[in-house]
């Protein structure tokens, strides 16, 4: 599924808990929430296994194509990209573990050891994938050769172009994917819809933390408000390059 999936259904899944008024669910909100995105995922990786792999496969069909093209501008351009969110979401994760640990600090949080280890996890890792990229980045900004990008896409995607390489010689690029997976296309238009939807969510969090942030000082509405300017704009970006992304599908792919 794409990311913005993800981000519209962690938006969406807190409310839907609050209608369950059940006191345990609303003080472990945190767990149950994160267990549901797991359920969720697992089911649609097992019901959906082709549908998946067909979008996993053409994302990085087009991220090689770029390479053997020579579009090493189109790379980096995507490269920095990815850098860049990552450097937010390392920072949004960092931010969301002090706020948790300062919740507990005041005694309004005490029970979130799971969350603030959760979110400790996820900031050291994310802030560890955030500098690999940077490095990667910085090889590529002094050395913007195709050798340089089959290292930096086996660096970063665990996928090896030489074998697309050799395999590209002989054919196409749309020859070289699997037959399209029946409904695809129904599952783009859920996919835009959603990503629609992600969206305009992330501008609500970005005014809503701009409202907090202007309205309150103290030290927790203000990490409080950055958190939500963060996850605002990641939500946001996310909406729009999916949103994007289906659109040109559909103009790349009119009658299937």
């Amino acid at each position: 599924m794409k990311t913005s999936f993800y981000f519209f259904l962690w938006i969406i899944i807190y409310p839907l808990l609050a209608l369950i008024h059940s006191p345990w669910i609303y003080q472990n909100s945190f767990i149950v929430a994160l267990f549901i995105v797991w359920l969720l995922s697992w089911f649609l990786n097992k019901n959906m296994p082709d549908t998946l792999r067909y979008e996993r496969i053409t994302e990085m069909s087009a991220i090689m194509e770029d390479i053997y093209t020579g579009k090493i501008a189109a790379f980096r351009r995507r490269l920095s990209r990815k850098v860049t969110i990552d450097f937010i979401t390392a920072v949004y994760m960092g931010v969301a573990f002090v706020f948790i640990l300062f919740s507990m600090v005041r005694g309004s949080g005490a029970d979130d050891w799971i969350a603030l280890l959760i979110f400790g996890f996820f900031a050291f890792g994310t802030i560890s994938r955030a500098y690999k990229l940077n490095q990667v980045n910085d090889h590529l900004k002094h050395n913007p050769t195709r050798d340089e990008c089959a290292m930096a896409i086996k660096e970063i995607y665990r996928v090896d172009y030489t074998s697309y390489h050799n395999a590209r010689m002989y054919t196409t690029s749309e020859a070289m994917l699997p037959p399209r997976p029946k409904h695809f296309k129904i599952f783009q238009i859920i996919s835009l819809i959603i990503a629609i939807l992600c969206g305009l969510f992330g501008l609500y969090y970005l005014i809503m933390s701009i409202v907090m942030l202007a309205e309150n000082r103290s030290a927790e509405a203000i990490s409080g408000g950055i958190m939500y300017f963060l996850y605002g704009s990641l939500a946001t970006y996310f909406g729009l390059k999916d949103s994007i992304d289906c659109i040109n599908y559909f103009r790349n792919h009119p009658r299937s």
